[in-house]
């Protein structure tokens, strides 16, 4: 094998120096060398690594999470349409603003029912609150007493939510078939708000 001429010529002027002074080039050039490489290449791919990890972390951790999703699917899926159900039956007592008149008409007709005289009915500034609003009726009724305790009666019990406050009651008038008694007060009512 030949050797070119120049490097033949340093390799003896190598060889020619002193056995401390060859032992501290190649050790000097190894440290250059491991440095490089530390510097150069170790450090960049130690943080690629670390970064690499933490992925695998995360992705592992989504990984269990979806892994106990679908483990239990069937019971979200039972645990969801018992949610619908409950939003239903909410929506229910909470009608929109489509079911109102018909709420209004079934609180007139149940007035009518029970021999309660709906003397006025009127719709005052609806209270909005997050999803719902909250919607304030003034209401004058006459009747006897245990017509017009019916009428709450059966008002309470109606798949609406409607709540009776400030009520005032005075006699309008008393002979011998009975006393008529004039209420006034307020029926509040509440509507879901859609979601626009």
């Amino acid at each position: 094998m030949d050797i070119p001429e120049q490097l033949q010529e340093k390799l003896e002027s190598f060889a020619r120096l002193s056995k401390v002074v060859r032992v501290g080039m190649l050790v000097s050039a190894i440290a250059l060398l491991v440095g490089g490489y530390y510097f150069g290449i170790y450090q960049q791919a130690n943080a690629e690594l670390s970064q690499l990890k933490a992925k695998e972390l995360s992705l592992q951790r989504r990984l269990s999470e979806v892994r106990s999703v679908a483990a239990n699917l069937k019971a979200f899926e039972k645990e969801l349409e018992a949610l619908e159900e409950r939003f239903t039956l909410a929506l229910r007592s909470l009608p929109n603003e489509k079911q109102m008149e018909v709420l209004l008409t079934d609180i007139n007709n149940l007035g009518k029912t029970v021999g309660v005289e709906i003397k006025s009915f009127k719709r005052q500034p609806e209270k909005l609150h997050d999803f719902y609003a909250e919607v304030p009726l003034a209401i004058e009724l006459e009747g006897n007493f245990h017509d017009i305790a019916r009428f709450f009666d059966r008002m309470a019990k109606l798949s609406r939510i409607v709540n009776m406050d400030e009520i005032k009651m005075h006699v309008a008038s008393e002979d011998a078939d009975g006393t008529v008694v004039t209420v006034s007060g307020t029926a509040v009512t509440y509507r879901f708000l859609e979601q626009v």
